[in-house]
């Protein structure tokens, strides 16, 4: 008997091995792809039974724009959202802006391969879903942020200044400096103790976001 086809997309090479051997494991039958114009291609060409999924794939496409395609081209495919992003407001959509039947894992609070399996069950079932949808967990990074704060957070953590914020989000300066010093009170910087508010701000987001942290640079711009 020939097992269950997926698709693993996840851009990071070694990530990517590891989630298809350990799934082959169990019996699937695995297909990878790094980008989403490659994991189109093996869609057309596989037909799978589910795919696990990256946010983040680098320029281009995101995870979350594949899904909406997958939803078009192949409507019975299982899809397990796998990232580092606490919840979609990360990727400017919401968690019911996601289609329906999905699951949603963050990769750093996932044990094993087991959930990542019974998750993908879930999802091939198209019921059981709730418990398998951290972008919902009270507790999870970063939830105190508003969606507001979270746009503007993602800006600054990318580099721009708060004059550049203003025009990308055609808003006031000071409209975006009220943003950010909210932000950095939600996220527990202390004025007297964290010296620049800003970096330490951008810092504690990048680290909720699953960024790694360079601590001689304050902190790595995500790609």
């Amino acid at each position: 008997m020939t097992g269950r086809s997926l698709l693993v997309v996840e851009d990071n090479a070694l990530l990517r091995e590891l989630l298809a051997s350990a799934l082959e494991a169990r019996d699937f039958v695995v297909h990878t792809a790094a980008s989403v114009a490659d994991a189109k291609r093996c869609v057309l060409h596989v037909d799978p039974d589910g795919v696990i999924l990256d946010i983040e794939l680098g320029p281009g496409p995101n995870g979350f724009d594949f899904a909406d395609m997958l939803r078009e081209i192949s409507p019975h495919a299982a899809i397990v959202f796998l990232t580092n992003l606490p919840d979609p407001r990360f990727a400017e959509r919401t968690s019911d802006g996601l289609p329906t039947g999905v699951a949603y894992l963050r990769k750093t609070a996932l044990s094993d391969i087991g959930s990542l399996v019974e998750a993908l069950d879930a999802a091939m079932r198209g019921s059981g879903l709730s418990g398998y949808r951290h972008d919902r967990d009270s507790d999870r990074p970063l939830a105190s942020l508003t969606r507001k704060q979270v746009e503007v957070m993602n800006l600054a953590s990318d580099g721009k200044s708060n004059a550049q914020i203003a025009e990308d989000r055609d808003i006031s300066v000071k409209s975006v400096e009220d943003l950010l010093s909210r932000a950095a009170s939600a996220l527990g910087v202390d004025a007297a103790h964290d010296g620049n508010i800003r970096v330490a701000a951008v810092r504690k987001f990048l680290e909720g976001r699953g960024v790694q942290v360079s601590s001689d640079v304050g902190y790595r711009p995500p790609r």
